[in-house]
């Protein structure tokens, strides 16, 4: 299962069940140690003495606008509470599953995949057997998100669920819209036992286990003795669950609201129709036992069926297709075979041609050894295909750092040239997979898209999705929604508040709503699709996470964000639209027919001075990255002169030098007032190019190198620190290493502050070379 779970303590169960004083013999047996990285977040300390019991019925946050917790909030109530394992089994969906899993993976908690599917008339709710009932639900919900008439309304056939489903997933009966309870609530037990059959045929008797759901509303123990009736005079298995929408108690108020709004009502409009009583809670296997004292079977069960299904979600992750690779060749063989074409192109006849062959065949070498060839090779198709088609594109970011990409035509800079460590893009001491961005003509770039799906096929590409969370306009309208106030006053007190803040701050709007809508932040409210991320898989994607259909006519989209598919291991493509290029191109095709001339975006003549004429009269509106206030306000200052110049011109007005206050001394310097000094000789090599400030995101991490006993796994940690979310808190970690290096080469006090806070400026974001 991938978990090295400890055995089934059955004496320990045996004994709660019995009564009897526990005994030495029955402890529980301690989890057995894995090596595994270190978790984010502190483990949680486990009851030692907990009933064994399984949670197999959660709904997350992911089932959107019906659960009301986040899968880590439900694994860490699950670990402090002691369960045994827990699984999600969101709606038509394994959104969740990613953070469900590093989530678990941190509290090493075992882990089950399920999904709740919409039929026309009912819900089935469904449990994965391991990796392979895995692929075929995903690949179920994925078939039913594609021949949906709109996003959000799968079409499942049950016919084919069967065939997909008996043997490899276990059916449960306890979902309040599946077919058992349904019937049963409508015609008694007659119904219930006529649904419950007809499921038995359908998924034979190994793949039906009849749930008892731990409720606090009237009728509800009578139901579940009946449906432990009908299963003993079947034979069929029972399991308790708590058919959880919400970790915590606390969780009620949400949850109730979410359900409301998912309905298009107030939760007073849907009085009746709503389950008030706060019990679809997470609960300790002592509470468990406790509630169903009559049924001790269904609580053992679930540890049964937790073993039985768990499995480490990293086992579904698939590998890069291999299209495009002729016969006779590897990945790692055909890399090396378009690299020697392009090198031949870029680099023969070069003054540093020694230099660019040394750099090509260390980068070759990282490359094979990280198994990441497969990737070039499918940019390298992409690039290769719009270049045939006269679609301009770019390779950008830390890509430019490689002059592999560089023979491949991928970007148009040499980093040979410009000394661009190509550690900055990857680096032998780092677990993380390459990350080439490429800008096309926005005009066009929908013909590389679907190039892209027509070439690879649409069940084994699929773009990247956003998770689109509340914000505190939506919270506060819906908040209101909820508790019944008129449309009207939804969409005045929503108008009062700034859409794209953090915070509910107006004193205008009722306490209540205020207090609901603070619950609703931050929770997904549906799925969008990225800007232009795509997912290319060898094993069909879809049934790895499932695909749906896109609002955008041709488009389907994963229900994995970015990160979601970073935590699985899968390779993204960023296919980006920039609208430059498309005026570029415009200007090209002036050119060439009023010149004869055609240029390449690496062909473009260079250094041209009346361009920079222009550029230091700041005469620079419509042209990219320097039309903004700021930059015409500097133009004239710097005066560029060279395209480096116009690289640390664009370098300067970011976050990160405005904060650490690189942008004065570096313009006085320039000009001349100031004179160029090093906080230590051991920085000249690095800021030499700069005057002496740090610009780049490479400085700081050299800087880190050469004056702080930081190692390469040190430095790359403040480079992906840069820009991140957690940025300053990242930094702090090597803070004591910095320090310490800094003493010993005499570096102490205000002088080591200084060049301390130039380091932690970096984490609101800088530039890379």
């Amino acid at each position: 299962m991938g978990w090295n779970n400890p055995p089934v303590p059955w004496r320990e169960i045996e004994r709660r069940l019995s009564g009897r004083p526990p005994s030495e013999a029955a402890r529980l047996d301690a989890p057995v140690s894995r090596k595994r990285a270190k978790p984010v977040v502190e483990r949680i300390e486990r009851p030692a003495d907990a009933t064994p019991y399984a949670e197999l019925h959660c709904h997350s946050h992911f089932s959107f606008l019906d659960g009301a917790s986040s899968p880590r909030q439900l694994v860490e109530e699950a670990t402090r509470l002691g369960l045994s394992g827990i699984a999600l089994t969101d709606h038509d969906g394994f959104a969740g599953a990613p953070l469900f899993a590093e989530a678990a993976t941190e509290q090493q908690m075992p882990t089950v995949y399920g999904a709740e599917l919409t039929l026309p008339d009912s819900h089935l709710l469904v449990l994965a057997r391991g990796v392979a009932g895995y692929h075929r639900l995903s690949g179920a919900m994925t078939e039913a998100g594609l021949r949906a008439p709109e996003k959000g309304q799968p079409r499942h056939d049950l016919d084919e669920l069967v065939d997909l489903g008996r043997d490899h997933w276990v059916v449960l009966t306890g979902c309040r819209r599946g077919s058992v309870r349904q019937a049963l609530a409508r015609e008694g037990t007659a119904g219930a036992a006529r649904e419950l059959d007809l499921l038995v045929d359908r998924f034979g008797a190994d793949g039906v286990v009849v749930e008892l759901v731990a409720r606090d509303h009237p009728g509800a123990d009578d139901d579940n003795d009946l449906l432990a009736a009908l299963a003993a005079d079947r034979h069929l298995p029972v399991v308790a669950t708590g058919n959880v929408h919400h970790a915590t108690p606390a969780g009620r108020r949400l949850a109730t609201a979410m359900a409301a709004v998912g309905a298009r009502s107030s939760i007073a409009d849907l009085e009746g129709r709503l389950d008030l009583s706060g019990s679809a809670h997470l609960r300790s296997g002592a509470e468990m036992l406790a509630r169903f004292e009559r049924h001790p079977e269904a609580i053992r069960r679930s540890v049964v069926l937790a073993e039985e299904l768990a499995f480490d979600l990293r086992k579904a992750s698939p590998k890069l297709p291999k299209q495009g690779i002729p016969a006779g060749f590897t990945p790692d063989t055909w890399l090396r075979h378009l690299t020697e074409r392009g090198f031949v192109k870029r680099y023969a006849g070069t003054e540093h041609e020694q230099r660019a062959r040394d750099r090509v065949e260390r980068e070759l070498r990282v490359i094979a050894q990280k198994d990441f060839a497969g990737y070039f090779i499918i940019v390298h198709d992409i690039v290769a295909f719009a270049k045939s088609q006269g679609i301009l594109c770019q390779g950008r970011g830390s890509a430019a750092s490689s002059a592999v990409c560089y023979a491949l035509g991928i970007t148009a800079i040499d980093s040979v040239f410009f000394e661009l460590p190509f550690e900055r893009f990857i680096s032998e001491h780092r677990e993380e997979e390459p990350d080439i961005d490429v800008d096309f003509d926005s005009d066009r770039r929908e013909e590389v898209i679907q190039w892209v799906y027509d070439t690879y096929g649409r069940r084994n590409a699929a773009q990247v999705c956003n998770i689109i969370s509340y914000r505190p306009r939506m919270a506060v309208r819906d908040a209101a929604k909820a508790l019944g106030f008129s449309p009207g006053q939804q969409d005045a007190w929503s108008k009062q508040i700034d859409g794209w803040g953090s915070t509910i701050e107006n004193d205008d709007i009722p306490h209540q709503v205020k207090s609901l809508a603070e619950e609703f932040l931050s929770a997904p409210r549906h799925l969008g699709i990225h800007s232009g991320g795509m997912v290319l898989t060898e094993q069909p994607i879809g049934e790895v996470c499932p695909i749906e259909k896109a609002r955008m006519p041709g488009r389907t989209v994963l229900q994995w964000d970015k990160d979601g598919c970073e935590t699985m291991g899968l390779v993204k493509f960023d296919l980006l639209g920039l609208g430059m290029l498309g005026a570029l191109d415009h200007t090209m095709r002036l050119v060439a027919e009023h010149t004869g001339k055609r240029w390449e975006l690496d062909t473009i003549p260079k250094e041209e001075p009346a361009v920079y004429d222009m550029l230091g009269e700041a005469d620079s509106i419509g042209v990219f990255q320097v039309e903004s206030r700021a930059q015409i306000g500097t133009l004239p200052r710097l005066k560029p002169r060279s395209f480096y110049d116009l690289t640390i011109e664009i370098a300067l007005i970011r976050p990160g030098p405005i904060q650490g206050g690189a942008v004065h001394p570096f313009i006085r310097r320039k000009m001349g007032r100031e004179p160029v000094t090093y906080d230590h000789p051991l920085l000249v090599p690095v800021l030499e190019r700069t005057l002496g400030v740090p610009l780049f995101q490479e400085q700081l991490m050299q800087m880190a190198v050469a004056l702080g006993n930081c190692d390469a796994d040190d430095a790359d940690l403040l480079r992906r620190a840069m820009g991140s979310k957690r940025g300053i808190e990242r930094i702090e970690k090597v803070k004591a290493k910095l320090y310490e290096g800094m003493a010993e080469k005499g570096i102490t006090g205000d002088a080591a502050d200084a060049i301390y806070v130039k380091i932690l400026s970096f984490a609101g974001f800088g530039f890379a070379e």
